[in-house]
């Protein structure tokens, strides 16, 4: 196989770090207002970025900041990250081990670069690290999580299973290949394959966390129209309610004055002979009056106009399914889809409760309605 020179391709690592950094910085300042806990995640790819670049320049920086500080940044940027997906998904969970983590991970570096120098074990430290760290986050993201909101964290929980399984793979390959060298720069083809891994993960990760962002938008996007028609139609339902009320006390009313106009119509003709004693008295100009004022048809045409405005689905579904209907027959309809009792609607009509109970038959008998059901819930049910 052909050498592969591990600096270019550190290199290449490195600008796709960068080239990540600015998409979720791009990604941040889009959403910052609706996720303001994504600046830690921005912050998480800008301590790896340069955590990445000290490495890379580690001729130019003494080994304690390449190595030491460049290593601990990558490995407490996987920290900063998890602890922003915990607070995305609302799953705050203890770091304590993964402080603690930090700091023997820390303390073996810097052991095994200044006093025993051994590339290999400071390669077994990162990537156990990585082992530790991706499965904490692979079980947030695909388990820990709410069962709703997985479809959202599924790709970040996929993601993370692959590097743990790089990871795992490099600690066998580590182990069994024993490396002499004590430069990274000089290692073989097989770090090589791992860094074009390494690159491979950080493009998956960063679009995973953009397409995690983007479903989550959509579904609060959806959760408010939701609210929205909801709230509509209880707005619709609260104007009907309204109208429905408004037009029962109308009935009300106009009953009560047909009533009264009608007592006076029977105390006028009681006493008719001393009324037509009263000099210029026009009785029957005021009996026209009142006859007129009480007339069933215009109330009728008032309730029926009422009536229209505030329950159209009704009246046009009961017309048009049930043609056969009479005029009086829709109006114990109307007042019975009103909730009103046979007796409530007699006094409406100024029937008697038996003539309603006839009308009420005469509707069951042209709606085709069995005897087992009850015709009042029969007409609540036409919306």
């Amino acid at each position: 196989m052909f050498p592969i020179d591990i600096r270019t391709v550190f290199l290449g690592y490195i600008i796709i770090n960068i080239a990540s950094l600015l998409l979720i910085a791009l990604l941040y300042l889009q959403i910052r207002r609706r996720f303001p806990q994504s600046f830690i995640i921005l912050l998480s790819f800008l301590m790896s970025s340069s955590g990445n670049i000290l490495l890379f320049l580690r001729n130019i920086f003494p080994d304690w900041i390449s190595i030491i500080v460049g290593n601990t940044l990558v490995i407490s940027s996987t920290v900063i990250l998890m602890i922003g997906f915990e607070q995305f998904v609302k799953k705050r969970g203890t770091q304590i081990q993964n402080y603690f983590l930090i700091i023997i991970f820390i303390i073996a570096q810097s052991y095994f670069t200044f006093f025993k120098p051994d590339l290999t074990i400071r390669s077994l430290n990162i990537s156990i690290s990585y082992v530790l760290l991706s499965s904490q986050i692979a079980w947030l993201m695909l388990l820990r999580v709410p069962l709703k909101i997985r479809i959202i964290t599924r790709e970040i929980g996929l993601v993370f299973c692959v590097l743990f399984f790089i990871h795992i793979s490099r600690i066998i390959l580590i182990i069994f290949k024993q490396e002499q060298t004590t430069n990274y720069f000089n290692l073989d083809n097989s770090e090589a394959f791992f860094l074009f891994s390494y690159q491979i993960f950080i493009i998956m990760l960063a679009h995973s966390i953009t397409l995690m962002y983007n479903k989550s938008l959509i579904i609060d996007v959806k959760e408010q129209e939701k609210k929205i028609t909801l709230l509509s139609a209880e707005k619709h339902q609260l104007e009907l309610d309204f109208k429905n009320k408004e037009l029962s006390q109308n009935m009300l009313h106009l009953a009560s004055l047909k009533e009264v106009n009608k007592n006076i119509l029977i105390d006028l003709e009681k006493n008719l002979e001393n009324l037509i004693k009263i000099e210029n008295f026009d009785l029957h100009k005021l009996m026209r009056t009142l006859k007129s004022s009480s007339q069933e048809a215009k109330i009728w045409e008032e309730f029926d106009s009422r009536f229209k405005e505030a329950n159209s689905n009704f009246y046009v579904k009961l017309l048009a399914n049930y043609p056969t209907l009479s005029k009086n027959e829709i109006r114990v309809a109307c007042l019975l889809h009103q909730n009103y009792t046979t007796k409530e609607i007699s006094e409406i009509l100024q029937r008697s409760a038996k003539t309603i109970e006839n009308i009420r038959g005469l509707v069951r008998k042209k709606i085709n309605l069995p005897n087992n059901q009850n015709l009042t819930s029969f007409l609540l049910s036409i919306k």
